[in-house]
């Protein structure tokens, strides 16, 4: 999305909103084309099971308690990343290379921090509720 923006002073905004249009196409298909996982013992797989559970798409005795214990963390953590995607943005709109670069890396450090959050929510919602190991193979 950067760089599509970042074009804006070479093409001009109509190619630059192609652009976004053509991510933002990309972005709706891509969870579309692709088939399930063969296995979901990996870490990515991990993260979407805890952002499921962060997410409220199940429910258990002792969500709460265990949501609360990683609240302050993934609040932080979706802040950092949100703060970089919209500086990124805007830096990316006045054509400055190095804080562009700066606010993506910390949008990518706070989305991955995050989703590392999201793995250990899974591990600690195996404690309280092990039918979910079965979302494991």
């Amino acid at each position: 999305m950067f760089p599509a923006i970042w074009s804006h002073a070479t093409w001009g905004w109509t190619v630059a909103g192609f652009l976004l249009i053509l991510f933002a196409f990309w972005m709706y298909l891509n969870p579309r084309i692709f088939p399930k996982p063969r296995h979901t013992d990996s870490w990515a797989s991990q993260a979407t099971f805890g952002e499921r559970i962060w997410l409220r798409e199940i429910s258990f005795e002792g969500l709460d308690e265990l949501l609360e214990m990683h609240r302050t963390q993934t609040r932080i953590l979706s802040i950092l990343a949100g703060l970089g995607f919209i500086c990124g943005l805007i830096t990316a709109s006045f054509n400055l290379f190095w804080p562009t670069m700066f606010f993506g890396f910390a949008m990518v450090v706070g989305k991955l921090w995050f989703c590392d959050r999201m793995v250990w929510l899974f591990n600690d919602a195996i404690e309280y509720h092990p039918e979910l190991r079965e979302w494991i193979y």
